[in-house]
């Protein structure tokens, strides 16, 4: 009786998580090649473990070669892949790249979600970019993603770093307005 291939797809990319999960991604790296070898192709979820990883440890150029791995194999990226990489380079303050990162999403028509925007604002906003971050409201609404509640907290937080308190207003008013938090 042949193995199911599903089956053998799955443990590797169990094993692969597990590997991250304690800090070998290295290892988990080891275990993609391993399974190209027997040919049991890894997909978006093997990478994108990894992907995570890597962009949680900081290491981000070694996220970006394995991106770039991922795509020449013809594993399309999706968005987990892009959310990662975004919180990667954001944590890293390489905001020239996140943001290219999120127009290559957009023009691959792979939808952002609120956790991709709430990201950015973020990390924007701890950054001193507040009115960066608020710009990215008019993409979220094109997009026809609403700002939530820890976005608007994201905002409030940058601007009242900034010490730009009459905008702190502004964005806690539209905050009541929108019903984000009760009076």
């Amino acid at each position: 009786m042949a193995a199911n291939p599903m089956l053998i797809l799955n443990t590797y990319n169990t094993v692969v998580n597990g590997m991250c999960k304690i800090g070998k991604t290295n290892v988990a790296v080891g275990l993609l090649r391993r399974m190209e070898e027997v040919r049991c192709h890894p997909n978006e979820v093997s990478y994108n473990t990894v992907v995570d990883s890597f962009c949680k440890d900081g290491q981000v150029v070694e996220t970006l070669d394995l991106f770039s791995k991922m795509t020449s194999k013809g594993i399309s990226p999706d968005v987990v892949t892009y959310n990662s990489l975004i919180q990667g380079l954001c944590n890293s303050g390489q905001w020239n790249q996140a943001s290219t990162l999120l127009s290559e999403m957009l023009a691959l028509n792979i939808a952002p979600t609120l956790f991709t925007f709430n990201i950015l604002v973020d990390a924007l906003c701890k950054d001193g970019l507040a009115p960066e971050a608020h710009a990215l409201l008019k993409t979220m609404f094109q997009w026809g993603i609403q700002p939530n509640v820890i976005t608007y907290n994201s905002l409030l937080d940058g601007y009242c770093l900034q010490k730009e308190m009459e905008k702190a207003r502004e964005v806690f008013d539209v905050m009541m307005e929108k019903g984000c938090i009760v009076p």
